[in-house]
């Protein structure tokens, strides 16, 4: 039974079989005893010294003997090389050149490692020799995951502090894979979200990696990819020991909130788990009470609309009504309204659920339908607490909608949210509640319909020229008596280059005037009602403010376009998108292109040297692959953008208008593509060169001038590491 033992380095036997002391019952002994390695195992029975057994290993492989440590381990050449095939040969790559790569090895005359290596490096093999024990314990070091996320951690900025607050703070007992390097990932996540500006962070794992998306100006994007067996591990752990989540059950979805600190500012977190077939989805949403506190003069309304709210907002009583969409700002502009009537002579009572953000001088009230406390429940109770101004959340069923209705009729100014799709069509949501007409019309002050769109980034936007406009958009511009100009986004280090900062609403408003009012309670059609409020002017269209936006320079045709009703308004969109590609910075500020679909893998050579993009292009075509050229990195990084996004981008370093280390940094931040294999073209061979393009996200690279082969096989190594090609 001895004899069905293997060592992990069984090849040395015949290199030590007639070596003194080397007897078959000692093998028999040390098969019997499971030993791992044979070298160790003769080592330890004083069979061999350790420096005989270096000198015996030198001559079999013959390959240098290298004394291995995690410090001496080149990181980039470690990148090119999975961990799987690490483990699998018991290698350990350990420095990287132009043309190879030497690799600390257990058995350096292992012909399938080496075929494996230079088929995911594109390198020829230098073989070292290295003690079993140096790369058992080299590999443990470098791939567990306190090393990696802490090379992680070295590429992104450093966080902020962050201090979780309340009974959760630093619990980290519930889970011994939370350490320290842990902790710091999830807050530099965190603290780099909070910097961005992200409503929402997410999570999420797919078959051999996950992704950190965040939510930016309405716009998912990626910033960050993990190893899967760390995100949803520790990761995901340390969230939900923060949010006080259940951290062993792992296949129900929970919910759970906590309170930060980061930096001196304290920032609530919404937290939600939910199993997926690869791992628990989380997404954060983040709280900023900043969000609460934006002055009603800085939403961003058209003189007309803040007119029509202020004057509202006079009135001792009656209802105003929110509407749109989930994530549309109804909240953010009910505080700012809350905000500017709130005053030493009122009592403001607000019915919420739930409670996102803390209003200083105005009494909250967190509804809780599971304790019997429903919004009509809490309306009805606030009503007696003698308050001039009530915030009801939502208007949910015919219950509440009729108590408010009732309390805007009784000297109570009531502002509340619904979500419907336009301020007519509202009015039939409310008589399908069942509100009677009698009650909406004398009750009803005005109602909005808002959407969020994208602003333009004011320090680069440009205006678009009158050869370049669509006329029909030109003439919508002066037929709603606007200046016929309106602008795109182009991108600057101001946006992260990309054309927008930060939303402003469009809004709908609708003022209930006589013959509005007369409209409703006669039972007339939206139609009807619509067509007289414009006539009247107690209708300011959604189309009319959104072409104020983009008249003022706050919103481009892209982002405004599906609210405009206008014929041949759609057809507009691709001219101006046309007229921008120039801009690479435009382009970057579109969304990602769908993935690439099945075929030849294509491969963008981004370069402004002509020679040298038609002699890429020749080996690329030659190798079987589709090659798709760029005259430099803003061509390059519009076309990606456009796309479809290539399997593999060749940039070189320096070019005009955008630099190889810019379109890196534009592909990796603002485009979010994180997985596109980049191949950095350079003519230095300076280690400082090479660190600086590693560091922005490049997977390898190629000095020049090259030779054909070489480059070739760098691309088939970086399509194959990328699972582009088998």
């Amino acid at each position: 039974m001895t004899d069905s033992w293997h060592f992990r380095d069984e090849w040395l036997l015949k290199a030590f079989a007639g070596v003194k002391g080397v007897t078959p019952e000692l093998l028999a002994q040390f098969r019997a005893e499971k030993k791992k390695y044979l070298s160790h195992a003769l080592i330890d029975a004083g069979v061999l010294n350790q420096e005989q057994f270096i000198k015996a290993a030198e001559i079999v492989f013959k390959a240098k003997y290298f004394p291995l440590s995690a410090e001496k381990v080149d990181k980039f050449a470690l990148s090119l090389v999975p961990e799987k095939i690490c483990r699998k040969y018991d290698l350990v790559p350990v420095k990287l050149a132009e043309s190879d790569i030497q690799v600390a090895m257990l058995n350096p005359a292992d012909m399938n490692a080496h075929a494996d290596l230079e088929a995911v490096t594109g390198r020829r093999i230098v073989p070292l020799f290295s003690l079993p024990r140096e790369i058992d314990a080299c590999l443990d070091q470098l791939f567990s995951a306190d090393t990696v996320i802490f090379d992680l951690l070295s590429k992104v900025d450093a966080p902020e502090e962050i201090m979780v607050l309340g009974d959760a703070a630093n619990d980290e007992s519930k889970d011994a894979s939370v350490t320290s390097p842990v902790i710091k990932l999830v807050n530099s996540i965190i603290s780099q979200a909070y910097r961005k500006r992200s409503s929402d962070i997410h999570i999420e794992h797919e078959e051999k990696s996950s992704h950190v998306r965040f939510r930016v100006d309405g716009e998912l994007k990626n910033v960050m990819k993990l190893p899967r067996h760390i995100a949803m591990g520790p990761v995901v752990s340390r969230i939900k020991i923060m949010s006080d989540l259940d951290v062993s059950n792992h296949f129900v979805p929970q919910d759970g909130r906590t309170k930060i600190r980061i930096g001196t500012a304290e920032v609530g977190l919404r937290v939600s788990t939910l199993p997926t077939s690869f791992g628990e989805k989380v997404v954060m949403r983040i709280l900023d009470q900043r969000a609460a506190e934006v002055p009603f003069e800085k939403l961003g309304f058209a003189p007309e609309v803040a007119a029509g709210l202020d004057k509202c907002m006079s009135l001792t009583q009656g209802i105003l009504l929110v509407t749109g969409p989930t994530g549309s700002g109804k909240t953010t502009t009910l505080y700012s309204v809350l905000n500017k009537v709130k005053s030493e002579t009122t009592n403001v009572v607000t019915a919420e659920d739930p409670i996102e953000y803390k209003l200083a001088g105005i009494n909250q009230v967190q509804v809780n339908e599971k304790q019997g406390l429903s919004f009509a429940a809490v309306l009805r109770s606030v009503l007696r607490q003698d308050p001039d101004i009530i915030m009801l959340g939502e208007i949910r069923d015919k219950e509440t909608a009729d108590i408010a209705f009732q309390a805007a009729m009784t000297g109570h100014l009531v502002l509340s949210t619904l979500h419907t799709n336009d301020t007519v069509s509202t009015l039939s949501r409310l008589v399908d509640m069942g509100v009677d007409r009698f009650k909406i019309s004398p009750g009803l002050l005005a109602i909005t319909a808002q959407r969020l769109v994208r602003k333009l980034c004011p320090l680069c936007r440009q205006q678009v020229t009158a050869d370049e406009a669509s006329p029909e958009i030109l003439q919508a511009l002066a037929d709603h008596g606007f200046e016929k100009v309106y602008y795109r986004a182009v991108g600057c280090k101001n946006c992260e280059m990309s054309g927008y900062a930060g939303r402003t609403s469009i809004v709908e408003l609708l003022m209930l005037n006589g013959q509005v009012k007369e409209l409703i309670n006669n039972n007339a059609t939206a139609e009807e009602i619509t067509r007289t409020a414009i006539e009247t002017g107690a209708l300011r269209t959604i189309t009319k403010d959104a072409l104020w936006h983009m008249a003022t320079g706050q919103a481009d045709l892209k982002e405004v376009e599906p609210y405009l009703k206008l014929e041949k308004a759609k057809e507009a969109a691709p001219a101006e998108v046309s007229a921008a590609a120039p801009a690479a910075v435009t382009a970057a500020a579109q969304k990602p292109a769908p993935a690439v679909p099945a075929g030849k893998p294509r491969v963008m050579i981004a370069d402004d040297d002509q020679i040298m993009r038609m002699l890429l292009k020749k080996f690329i075509e030659n190798s079987g692959y589709e090659a798709v050229e760029a005259v430099d990195g803003a061509d390059a990084l519009t076309k990606i953008a456009e796309g479809p996004a290539p399997d593999l981008l060749i940039s070189d370093i320096n070019m005009p208008n955008l630099n190889g280390y810019d379109l890196v940094k534009g592909v990796r931040e603002t485009l979010g593509l994180l997985d596109l294999p980049v191949i950095m073209l350079t003519t230095e061979g300076s280690d400082k060169s090479q660190e600086l393009a590693f560091a922005l996200g490049a997977d390898d690279y190629v000095i020049k001038p090259f030779k054909g082969p070489l480059v070739m096989a760098r691309v088939t190594a970086a399509l194959r590491r990328a699972g582009r090609i088998s």
